[in-house]
């Protein structure tokens, strides 16, 4: 439907999923209201909260921008709760409409079983010493003899992999699609620690199944893990530069003491902090003037 309305598609997933993108403390205390321009306004009652994330904005920017897979704001302030969310006439677009879930379970009790495959569901249970067991695992049998019988009227096909009986219009079971999503994770989660300054074209060169989804959560998890390894005073440790690459995408030529001390700075809540440490103010680390 061309690209306005994808970047509308885009703004309204990060209405959705604000939780996943700043966890669930901060969700719990602020309201997305809605998304103008290139600004992103959210709503808290809650005045402490507001003057510890006015210094995460930054991050805020960047998190979102990640979970979207491209720059939809460059900028995130307050404002007052909205009577209406809006985000530049998002309400344009519609959810499909909800169709009605199939009650398989229902169908399932009309599918009749033929007198040899009621016997099967004794014989199998035959030597079983507790009555009770025998006639909940012979009810199971046949409910999953049934079943069967349901999936192969309704042309289910058998997954190629597995064999396990799936909808027609599916490649892989969910088992399967399960287990190909975590080896794609895993393959991105390799590409990023051999080159933690990869974006996602960069990756898709190595993971061609991945998607711009899969890599921004790949990288957020990973800077979350590594991020607790580094010291808040650290700047010129393998693990500290590595960070400061993954967290900006920065190439090792492109790193440099300011690049460093921004990002460092940036992500100085992850960071594993001594028991004794006062958080300095911004213009003790990052002086003021021109990059």
């Amino acid at each position: 439907m061309g690209g306005n309305c994808e970047k509308k598609y885009y703004m309204h997933w990060v209405l959705w999923h604000w939780p996943e993108i700043v966890g669930s403390f901060i969700a719990q205390n602020t309201k997305v209201q809605g998304i103008r321009k290139d600004t992103l306004y959210i709503y808290s009652d809650n005045s402490a909260l507001r003057n510890e994330l006015q210094m995460m904005m930054p991050q805020i920017v960047q998190s979102v921008n990640n979970f979207a897979g491209q720059k939809m704001i460059s900028k995130a302030a307050f404002t007052k709760e909205w009577s209406k969310a809006d985000s530049e006439g998002i309400e344009e677009i519609r959810s499909a409409p909800e169709e009605t879930e199939e009650d398989l379970g229902k169908e399932r009790r009309s599918i009749p079983l033929t007198p040899a495959e009621m016997q099967a569901a004794e014989t199998l249970v035959a030597e079983a010493e507790d009555g009770d067991i025998a006639k909940a695992l012979a009810d199971l049998y046949r409910k999953h003899l049934q079943m069967q019988k349901l999936k192969l009227n309704k042309n289910y096909r058998k997954c190629p992999v597995c064999g396990q009986l799936m909808e027609p219009e599916r490649g892989l079971c969910v088992d399967c699609t399960s287990k190909k999503q975590a080896q794609i994770r895993a393959s991105v989660r390799q590409v990023l620690r051999d080159m933690p300054w990869a974006r996602y074209p960069e990756v898709k060169e190595y993971v061609p199944e991945c998607t711009p989804k899969i890599v921004n959560e790949q990288r957020s998890a990973m800077v979350q893990q590594l991020a607790a390894d580094v010291d808040v005073n650290d700047k010129t440790s393998m693990k500290a530069r590595t960070l400061v690459m993954l967290y900006r995408c920065l190439p090792p030529d492109q790193l440099n003491d300011d690049n460093i001390t921004r990002a460092l700075y940036a992500l100085r809540f992850d960071l594993h902090r001594p028991k004794d440490y006062k958080s300095p103010k911004r213009y003790d680390v990052i002086k003021l003037g021109r990059r």
